[in-house]
């Protein structure tokens, strides 16, 4: 008597995924997308042209008098010191980056609060 085992084999997706990846990358779908939008700026500007009109490239040109919300700034800027200027923090004009301000030493840790404390 003899026993017939089978093999695992992989479904139709995995089948069709191997298939796909065997073919590699398809530029064709890419340059069509690109033929696709050329032709479609091309028809555009034909058709701004027949208004008497330009194609609209920039938001200035598509939302004239449009105020931008500014970059959003996660740190705030930090002080340029020129060469005559004094300190921006202890405002000496013979400061020493290394000991400003002047006379601060690094304070102790401070030990964790418990939760009675916190609530005291």
């Amino acid at each position: 008597m003899s026993v017939t085992t089978f093999s695992p084999h992989a479904g139709p997706i995995e089948d069709i995924e191997r298939e796909d990846d065997r073919k590699g990358y398809e530029p064709e779908e890419v340059a069509q997308h690109h033929k696709l939008v050329a032709r479609l700026v091309v028809d555009g500007d034909a058709r701004a042209k027949a208004a008497g009109r330009r194609a609209r490239r920039t938001l200035a040109d598509m939302m004239p008098g449009y105020k931008r919300q500014p970059v959003l700034r996660l740190t705030r800027p930090l002080p340029v010191r020129g060469t005559g200027d004094s300190c921006p923090v202890c405002r000496r004009w013979n400061c020493d980056p290394a000991n400003c301000p002047p006379g601060a030493a690094p304070g102790p840790a401070s030990r964790a609060l418990t939760g009675a404390e916190v609530t005291a």
